[in-house]
């Protein structure tokens, strides 16, 4: 291959390619949609779909794409190669043609049919994407393989510094383009590409584009040592191929239903299955761009599928005449689809090209999807009858399900129905600047029986059930309390609640004879003003007294208890501990490890319902989930309004222990399933509570990860350590959980996103249905990556 001439001296004068990178590395958010990951992962498939076009155009069917070590990005495919030489219409300022590549990477809109129709059918265009991403790289490198020679041209952010040059010959059939970049570190928040994210999108495309093989290697070092992994597609039964793929842990009515068929232009494929689980699984694609929004192919689509199960069903007489028509609700329970449309010109209504708008397509896709649906139905009286009864069946549900749902959609925050003992708001009401823990338990302290009695300022000794009982008739009450200078005060109780039914709990017995039964992560002041978890302490404990004049209360004995009981606790504002009559002082519930001004907090009883296995009017009836839905004010389903979010993030915060990751995924189906919107507009949220307490003297640490531990420990070797591991929220006090967790500045969160929707439906399905064989060996395969788990 010839040598490369340097050319450092080539500079870049169009005013037209000069303002267009300008504008997209000015705004990079409304080329690529963001930033973050995902705007990362854009970069890769703008480049990999202009190759994906040339397979749609069949003069390509390989495509190989390799993350390299220094997270540039190689995509190379066997199609006729980007075309070189000068354009027809583009100039330079002294009137000399540029050259075709050059066009095609620098200016937006240049387009890649190139006014003579080149392609039938694009995704990328070779248009405002590949300029795109040529803008927003730190360097680019094309080279092309074409007519025998090979042509190469190199970028650095987005402005050209070699021209088109041939570099060597090739032989005549021996054609492509290979494009290397890597993108610019001062634009995106991470180069870190995720390699599961990037296979799943590629496995896509392979099923989308029958024929087509796609090559998927990662060259990146893990943990500096050298590494490769690689993954190849191939689908010869397209999108039909793919349904079976989303249904292989789900149990199927029918084989799948498949038509293709071009209309005007458009090529219309549709399949189609039916299982027997509750939720709808439809993707739709355009010119294999996933329209996560849909669109005008969506709604002729669900139109067919509506129209012709209604004109079925009444003709052969399983709809009554007083039975009403099914919804389109009622027709997609438990559907499985995936519908591609390829069109000449597609209009989509943004950069992003996650709504396709074409009015026509609307028409063209209910009328071949309608027809084969209904030649089925005719042709497959068995399966007909499975899907009808499976309709049927999701009509008595749904009106059943809007009962149920009137009770827990919350029309206002001033309209709203009261969670008692559930729901602590915040005072703030703009959403914007608004946030609500969702945790697991009443809180992360523990709670006490109620019998048990709280020393009140105005000399009297009442139970929680008493003061619960005298809140409700709008009374207030003031205990004791030490406050942060070691002075005894008095605050004011507020939210006196039932926390737990049916909870573990311990009994403490002091040195007065005095006992006190509670759960055994609540919080007692020892003597020094430090805190124990009820079920740590040991005979001897010197606890906080009463009154300084007083001995110290001392443990004697901490038991388990074999029976169960509900348990109650109280909020304490500003310094988070009270006196118990029994002359002790106790933390009070970890709520206030929160911000009352913009922090609301949800505590769960128990686990939610797994949504991933009941219909739609047994979710409703679930308290746990009517709590969270009035909570938010968006309503569910359907029936989801944005317009009424309460909170601007939703945080879920649980145990880091085995009961916790399976109310934390049960939460996630529940999102992800009902609430999607949340998850797509980056509002769902995971706490990252510490795993681990490092004290070196009077030095605290805490730790997030195995790697930070490992670090520490190097670290502070040959020193004394005391290395504490948190298995629960209720082992931090509210201050600490404040400082680690729940501190805006300081605290770490996991935005929960869904980049591809299609491999998070079916990892959902796997991990939460009814399908064991599935799970199982998923299990198996991962057991060696599980760290922390406690059995």
């Amino acid at each position: 291959m010839a040598q490369r001439r340097a050319t450092p001296s080539y500079e870049v004068t169009d005013i037209q390619v000069l303002e267009g990178l300008e504008a997209v590395r000015r705004r990079p958010g409304m080329y690529i949609g963001s930033t973050d990951i995902r705007g990362l992962h854009h970069l890769v498939y703008e480049v990999v779909d202009n190759s994906v076009d040339e397979a749609l155009a069949g003069v390509c069917d390989r495509i190989e794409i390799t993350l390299n070590p220094d997270n540039s990005v190689t995509v190379v495919d066997n199609g006729r190669g980007i075309p070189v030489g000068p354009h027809p219409t583009q100039k330079r300022p002294d009137g000399s043609p540029m050259d075709t590549l050059e066009v095609v990477h620098t200016i937006l809109h240049a387009g890649g049919k190139f006014g003579g129709g080149g392609y039938k059918v694009a995704s990328g265009l070779h248009g405002v994407g590949v300029s795109a991403v040529n803008a927003l790289s730190e360097w680019l490198e094309v080279e092309v393989r074409r007519e025998g020679k090979v042509y190469r041209q190199r970028y650095e952010r987005g402005r050209p510094v070699t021209p088109v040059e041939a570099v060597g010959r090739c032989k005549p059939k021996e054609t492509g383009t290979r494009t290397t970049f890597l993108p610019d570190s001062t634009i995106f928040q991470t180069l870190k590409f995720k390699y599961d994210v990037l296979m799943q999108r590629f496995r896509e495309m392979a099923f989308l584009t029958r024929g087509l093989t796609i090559r998927f290697v990662d060259e990146r070092p893990v943990r500096g040592k050298p590494a490769h992994r690689e993954m190849s597609f191939y689908f010869e039964g397209g999108i039909a191929a793919f349904v079976r793929y989303l249904n292989k842990n789900r149990t199927v009515l029918h084989p799948p239903i498949y038509v293709e068929k071009q209309v005007n232009g458009t090529l219309v494929e549709a399949a189609i299955q039916y299982t027997d689980g509750y939720s709808e699984s439809t993707f739709a694609f355009a010119n294999n761009i996933n329209t996560v929004d849909g669109g005008t192919h969506v709604t002729g689509f669900r139109s067919a599928l509506t129209r012709s199960l209604n004109d079925y069903a009444r003709s052969k007489n399983l709809l009554k005449d007083k039975d009403p028509n099914f919804s389109g609700e009622d027709t997609r329970q438990g559907l499985t689809a995936v519908l591609s449309v390829k069109l000449t010109d597609p209009q989509f209504e943004s950069q992003t090209k996650a709504k396709l708008g074409n009015a026509e397509v609307r028409g063209q896709v209910e009328s071949v999807v309608g027809e084969a649906l209904t030649e089925f139905l005719e042709k497959n009286t068995s399966a007909a009858r499975k899907i009808v009864q499976k309709c049927l069946t999701a009509s008595r549900a749904r009106q059943a399900a809007r009962k149920a749902r009137d009770l827990v959609i919350r029309k206002s925050a001033l309209e709203s129905m009261t969670l008692p003992g559930k729901l602590a708001d915040c005072s703030e009401r703009d959403a914007a600047k608004t946030e609500i823990f969702i945790v697991e338990g009443d809180s992360a302290g523990g709670c006490f029986s109620g019998d048990t009695l709280v020393a009140l300022a105005d000399g009297r000794n009442l139970s929680f059930r008493e003061i619960v009982q005298e809140q409700a008739q709008g009374r207030e009450h003031f205990c004791y309390t030490i406050r942060k200078d070691g002075q005894i005060g008095l605050e004011r109780i507020i939210h006196a609640r039932r926390t737990k039914t049916n909870a573990e709990v311990v009994k403490i017995t002091l040195d007065n004879d005095e006992t006190i039964i509670c759960t055994p992560d609540h919080l007692f002041m020892l003597r020094d003003g430090s805190y124990k978890a009820a079920a740590s302490l040991t005979p001897g404990d010197s606890l906080m007294p009463l009154r300084r004049k007083l001995p110290n209360r001392r443990v004697v004995l901490v038991e388990p208890l074999a029976e169960r009981i509900d348990v109650y606790d109280i909020e304490v504002p500003r310094t988070h501990n009270f006196a118990l009559a029994c002359g002790v002082f106790v933390h009070n519930s970890a709520k206030q490890g929160r911000d009352r001004r913009f922090q609301a907090i949800l505590p769960l009883r128990g686990k939610i319902l797994n949504v991933e296995k009941a219909r739609l009017d047994r979710i409703l009836n679930n308290n746990e989930i009517k709590a969270i839905i009035t909570a938010l004010g968006t309503g569910i389903g359907a029936q989801f309004n944005m317009e009424g979010l309460r909170y601007g993030k939703i945080i879920v915060m649980c145990d880091a222990d085995v009961d916790g990751s399976h109310i934390r995924t049960l939460l996630l189906t529940f999102f992800f399933r009902y609430m999607e919107p949340l998850i797509e507009q980056g509002h769902l949220f995971i706490a990252q509570p510490p795993l681990y307490r490092i004290d070196v003297g009077r030095e605290h640490h805490y730790v997030y990860s195995e790697e930070e531990r490992e670090a520490l420990l190097q670290k502070f070797k040959g020193q004394k350590v005391t290395l504490q591991r948190y298995k629960g929220l209720g082992e931090m006090n509210p201050e600490q959980l404040w400082e680690t967790t729940m501190n805006p500045e300081k605290r770490t969160l996991l935005q929960v996103t869904i980049e591809d929707a299609a491999a998070a439906d079916r990892t959902f399905d796997m991990l939460m249905g009814s399908s064991v064989p599935p799970r199982k060996r998923f299990i198996q395969t991962h057991a060696k990556q599980v760290r922390n788990l406690d059995v």
